[in-house]
């Protein structure tokens, strides 16, 4: 008796810690959508239901006329922000409040990840952006967009090189070869054709280090998002050695070379190796073009660090764009690519574009592809349309009380490490920011319309001073393959081509279920 007694209370201790957490937001008169315990609000994804951008949309939809909403990651509770003003005071007006994104490993584990812009926290982060941001002007991206162009060039002349009418690509991998020669050329300064050489040391390596969605990446991220303490025993990495070795290797290398022969090249490294003493030239006061550029400097508080970037420094930064390019800007152009495909009267007025913009020795400028007015438009709205990331995050480093504003709200604070969630894509799709939202319109980017666009509805590469240091060269990366490809080919469906298009629910990202199979028609 005694012990089915003792039974039933240990069970009844273990059902009220295992539940207590749930009464988080409901304590604060915060609004819930439905959950399951334990598994928390992402219960359908784990279930194998709904991808990530399906599982956010879902809980925005669900949350209408709502300015935030509770939900949980596990038992962990998250605050969803669905206001665009409250976007603004998160990202860019308190950015103090929320100055780190969410720690995926722990520090100590990756050399490579825990030492990268995206994963540093506060004061670190903070100076490494400054010393990092002079490297990513205009003036230095045109510098290093003869790399670019020249790879995107390669590219299309890979498949000029067939005698085939329509060659059946598979885009995934494809981009993903050109990316990685990208990066290669214009972050190591390695020449590298990766169609050609397909098992090459640099393609396979970043097909290792990119594939988070690997049975190993997930469950070493589940591991430490769930049993961060017993992950950490273990050692748990999800960049095997190997793979840090090589980056870390070639890197180094690389570097020797270049200091003991003093070369100078205009590529990521050749500027990170600029940066690394701290040295801000007259880059710094650049006018920026860009929407975020005025309210990251009213809140980074740019100066003058004299923090030495060491060589695993500069690795990691190389690496993480590595990654970002292998992965996420690939997709962006699979996703671009098949709504070219899809919408044939709109890859018919960019061609036309192309072909006013071409010269006969298939060159690009610059100055060229800066000016195409509606290859920005088309750009803008793919990633309007499918952004990569359905959503970021941030972590509350001071307390925070959002006031209320509605009937029913009370003031919410927000206890250091709480997590808040913003939602890209819910806001890409909702009909009271952009109209008919599931059809691809360039014009909505149009320089007359793209000024009425509020800048806090519209993020594909994040917003405020932590949004994407890399964004003006994915951009150029996107822009300059279709341009030279749109130039001999003509983007079709094939009979594999999955329209509409279905989603992967076991990605973390907006990816495509059977991957992009198009075709690539020769034009006469």
């Amino acid at each position: 008796m005694i012990g089915l007694t003792l039974f039933f209370f240990a069970l009844s201790l273990l059902c009220y810690f295992a539940f207590r957490p749930y009464n988080y937001w409901s304590k604060r008169n915060v609004k819930v959508n439905k959950f399951i315990p334990i598994l928390g609000d992402y219960y359908r994804m784990f279930l194998g239901k709904e991808s990530s951008a399906e599982m956010i949309q879902r809980c925005y939809r669900e949350a209408k006329n709502l300015r935030y909403f509770g939900c949980f990651s596990g038992q962990s509770p998250e605050l969803v922000i669905t206001c665009p003003e409250l976007v603004k005071k998160v990202c860019v007006k308190n950015f103090d409040h929320f100055m780190n994104h969410r720690s995926m490993l722990p520090d100590g584990i990756d050399e490579l990840w825990n030492k990268n812009l995206v994963s540093l926290k506060g004061e670190n982060w903070k100076t490494m952006r400054s010393i990092l941001s002079p490297s990513f002007t205009s003036s230095k991206m045109k510098a290093m967009f003869v790399y670019i162009s020249e790879n995107a060039n390669l590219f299309a002349q890979h498949f000029l090189k067939t005698d085939e009418e329509t060659v059946t690509v598979e885009f995934k991998d494809a981009f993903a070869r050109y990316t990685t020669d990208v990066i290669a050329s214009a972050a190591f300064g390695v020449k590298v054709d990766s169609l050609k050489d397909r098992d090459n040391d640099f393609y396979v390596m970043g097909k290792k280090a990119g594939n988070f969605t690997s049975a190993w990446g997930m469950f070493v991220f589940t591991a430490y998002g769930f049993f961060p303490s017993i992950a950490k025993f273990f050692g748990l990495r999800v960049f095997g050695r190997n793979i840090e070795s090589f980056f870390l290797n070639l890197l180094r290398d690389t570097i020797k070379i270049r200091e003991e022969r003093n070369i100078k090249r205009t590529d990521m490294l050749g500027l990170l190796m600029e940066a690394r003493y701290g040295n801000k030239r007259a880059e710094e006061t650049e006018k920026s073009t860009d929407r975020n550029s005025t309210a990251e400097k009213e809140n980074l508080d740019i100066h003058n660090p004299q923090w030495e970037l060491s060589d695993s420094d500069i690795a990691s930064q190389v690496f993480v764009f590595f990654l970002g390019g292998y992965e996420t800007v690939s997709t962006a152009m699979c996703l671009m690519a098949y709504e070219l495909a899809v919408n044939p009267d709109v890859q018919k007025k960019l061609y036309e574009e192309i072909i006013e913009n071409r010269k006969d020795n298939n060159e690009l400028l610059y100055e060229t592809i800066s000016n195409m007015t509606y290859l920005d438009m088309v750009v803008s709205e793919c990633l309007r349309k499918w952004p990569v990331t359905p959503f970021t995050e941030r972590v509350v480093t001071k307390p925070y009380t959002i006031e209320p504003e509605l009937p029913g709200e009370k003031t919410l604070t927000l206890d250091v490490d709480q997590y808040v969630i913003i939602p890209i894509l819910p806001f890409h799709h909702d009909p009271q920011y952009f109209e008919h939202p599931e059809k691809l319109i360039p014009e909505r980017f149009s320089p007359e319309n793209r000024r009425n666009i509020n800048p806090y509805t519209y993020f594909p590469f994040g917003v405020g001073p932590r949004n994407c240091i890399g964004s003006r060269f994915a951009l150029l990366e996107i822009k300059a393959v279709f341009f030279h490809l749109l130039s001999h080919f003509e983007i079709v469906p094939t009979q594999d081509t999955n329209i509409p298009l279905k989603l992967d629910k076991n990605a973390m990202t907006v990816k495509s279920v059977n991957g992009f199979p198009l075709g690539l028609k020769r034009r006469v």
